[in-house]
């Protein structure tokens, strides 16, 4: 486990540090995580109340268009039969944003590593079972006013992460940029 947290973390550094002569601005985010899984394109259960937060990095292509990259902890699961299940995931979005005046559009993909998984089903086999990593897309949209930013992201699940599941949800963040 300690390997891959290594692993995350030495590249989103040399993410972070790749263009230096491009201007940068560093921020955080964090808020609210809806998540839910899918299983064969249909919602399985219900959505989880969850949460993320999220170092990220905004460098400036055009004057229009910034590649983002970061690190990102999400709670990512689904509710099923009144029972609950978790999976803590640390990831690496990688995307593109397109901002004119205060508004910005985002699309890109990010890479999660399990950290770990936690479930209140009784005695299930699927406990501990999911696979090590998650994959998934994102798009959305926000507004910048002066140091401070509000979006709302839709995480599409590309990732099969245990007999056809994938995970999906919606972000709602206020973030702080420097």
């Amino acid at each position: 486990m300690m390997k891959k947290i290594i692993l995350i973390a030495g590249l989103t550094f040399l993410l972070l540090n790749s263009n230096a002569q491009k201007k940068k601005q560093f921020g955080v985010r964090a808020g609210y995580l809806a998540s839910y899984m899918t299983l064969n394109g249909e919602m399985l259960g219900h959505a989880n109340d969850n949460y993320f937060v999220t170092i990220y990095r905004d460098t400036n292509i055009f004057p229009f268009l910034h590649f983002q990259s970061g690190l990102e902890y999400t709670k990512m699961g689904g509710s099923f039969n009144n029972h609950s299940h978790y999976i803590n995931y640390l990831g690496v979005p990688l995307g593109l944003k397109a901002k004119v005046g205060p508004i910005y559009a985002l699309g890109g993909a990010s890479f999660n590593i399990k950290l770990s998984e936690n479930t209140s089903f009784p005695n299930t086999p699927f406990m501990g079972t999911s696979k090590w990593y998650d994959t998934n897309a994102f798009i959305g949209a926000g507004l910048e006013i002066l140091i401070f930013t509000f979006d709302v992201k839709y995480i599409h699940g590309l990732t099969d992460i245990n007999n056809g599941l994938k995970n999906n949800g919606y972000q709602i963040g206020l973030g702080l940029r420097f």
